[in-house]
């Protein structure tokens, strides 16, 4: 059984804690601050307001863009298909790695006496 002073430096421990979080006011009700009582201009005090505003129109003129020709494109085609293997390739290793445990498995399931 617990003893009298272990019992007692508990709720001692549990008093001081609920005295020091005494400031939290977790389950009590404070006054709610509406948004149309904020401080704001009378074009935004509505929710749709922040879409009225049009936005500048943005200068894009120093992107310079072109037709590639068909040697740039058959190199990226080129370059491209490259990784598409590669990526491939990784794939059908990993699912072959993660396949060779299962097919132990298998192994021993029907084969072992």
């Amino acid at each position: 059984m617990i003893s009298r002073t272990a019992l007692s430096s508990a709720l001692a421990a549990v008093c001081l804690a609920i005295l020091a979080l005494g400031g939290a006011d977790a389950f009590t009700t404070r006054s709610v601050q509406s948004r149309a009582s904020l401080s704001a201009p009378e074009s935004s005090r509505t929710a749709l307001g922040q879409w009225g505003k049009k936005k500048e129109e943005e200068d894009l003129s120093f992107i310079e863009t072109r037709d590639l020709t068909r040697e740039e494109m058959l190199e990226i085609n080129r370059k491209n298909e490259e990784v598409m293997n590669r990526e491939l390739q990784a794939m059908t290793g990993i699912s072959v790695l993660f396949s060779i445990p299962i097919l132990y498995l298998c192994w021993v399931a029907f084969f072992a006496e």
